[in-house]
């Protein structure tokens, strides 16, 4: 897949004058079915890539969040220019009571010509087939107080059936790590 989303973001340029633009990989720790292939301007802010991830994978609830290089904190006001060095890993954490942690690799720069994004999602994995616990049809819902023992998504009949049901703990099947925690629903 990176071979062709380097190749593809060119076909993709808007036209205008070339100029740097820096290639990133997102995705999840320990969990390597979600992902994302972004380009982003040098001078765009970490600020603007935390908008992206917010926008497409993360926001419930106006929660914080981080941007790390080992151990040290990043601005949001630090370009994404300062991450360039190939292989470069950074760590990024939304929501700091039910946390999704993601980690983002630098994968190489290109000249290009992306248009007005200063960030732009190039490529991200189709959605995971969930299925439903009962009778293994697509999943719809996922319950929230269940998200991280099994069996936890339901079909639109089998739901209902689910002890939680009562409590109203159920969430949307979206493709997102942010899947069945606190209020999102993609």
């Amino acid at each position: 897949m990176v071979a062709h989303v380097l190749a593809c973001a060119a076909e993709h340029d808007k036209g205008g004058p070339g100029e740097p633009l820096v290639h990133l990989h997102i995705t999840t720790p320990g969990g390597p079915e979600y992902w994302l292939y972004v380009e982003a301007r040098p001078s765009a802010s970490l600020k603007q890539l935390d908008a992206l991830l917010r926008r497409l994978w993360l926001e419930c609830c106006s929660h914080m969040s981080e941007f790390r290089l080992g151990r040290a904190e990043l601005s949001k006001a630090s370009r994404i220019g300062d991450l360039k060095q190939k292989g470069r890993a950074f760590d990024y954490e939304y929501d700091f009571g039910s946390t999704t942690s993601l980690t983002g690799q630098v994968l190489g720069s290109r000249e290009g010509s992306p248009g007005r994004h200063a960030v732009r999602l190039l490529a991200r994995n189709v959605p995971l087939p969930w299925v439903c616990a009962e009778c293994s049809k697509p999943a719809v819902l996922v319950c929230s107080l269940c998200a991280d023992s099994a069996p936890s998504t339901f079909c639109r009949v089998h739901a209902p059936d689910h002890p939680c049901a009562a409590d109203e703990a159920f969430l949307p099947v979206v493709n997102s790590p942010r899947m069945g925690v606190c209020g999102y629903t993609g």
